[in-house]
């Protein structure tokens, strides 16, 4: 007997469809159809960050790029678990025993949304969340220079100094650029000393 998902809307072209295939039977909170996510093929790509191991989803390109805007910019918060949530059971094992910390955006920004779009990017992996840093400036990367972008760690401190001697952390975010900000976020982190840390971010912009 074949397994048969009942019709669904896809969220990104909004067109009905019903999928067989085994990857959508498993993963039923995928309402993105196989066309779309043509467009949107993982790479796994292996980095490191102040020596610290790291590994991106999705290189950063024009279709990662307008589906965040679509989130971020437009609110959708129904498209943020379509990131991982293929990979969610490969990635929770691969991470497991890790605590998540999330690279924050202003409060501000999550007022006017009413969501963190890296927290909910992540939720799917299921992991234990912890809250250590914070953003005090709306400042943007995108919008700034290469020396301005330097200065981040100025708008990133701690929100407590809790012990993580017992804990394996991983370090979260949306968009690599040019590192400033996990950098930053990693020497933070690295001042509470955790058992070991990690990197893992949805998207990275690869050099040509």
């Amino acid at each position: 007997m074949k397994l048969k998902e009942p019709t669904r809307t896809c969220k990104l072209c909004f067109k009905e469809y019903e999928e067989t295939d085994l990857i959508y039977v498993l993963n039923n909170k995928i309402d993105v159809c196989k066309y779309c996510y043509k467009d949107i093929k993982a790479k796994f790509i292996n980095f490191d960050v102040l020596g610290y191991k790291a590994l991106s989803i999705y290189e950063y390109d024009e279709k990662i790029q307008a589906l965040l805007y679509q989130l971020k910019g437009c609110f959708d918060i129904e498209i943020a678990h379509m990131f991982l949530e293929r990979y969610r059971r490969e990635l929770s094992l691969f991470y497991h025993g890790y605590v998540m910390v999330p690279i924050p955006s202003y409060f501000k920004d999550d007022q006017r949304r009413e969501f963190n779009h890296v927290e909910e990017i992540f939720k799917p992996l299921k992991l234990p969340m912890l809250k250590l840093i914070m953003k005090t400036s709306s400042m943007k990367q995108a919008s700034n220079t290469s020396k301005r972008r330097k200065d981040i760690s100025k708008f990133l401190k701690l929100v407590n100094e809790e012990d993580l001697s017992k804990k394996k952390v991983l370090l979260v975010d949306d968009v690599y650029t040019t590192g400033s900000t996990m950098k930053a976020a990693v020497e933070l982190i690295e001042k509470l000393h955790p058992k070991k840390i990690r990197v893992l971010v949805m998207s990275k912009t690869v050099l040509k």
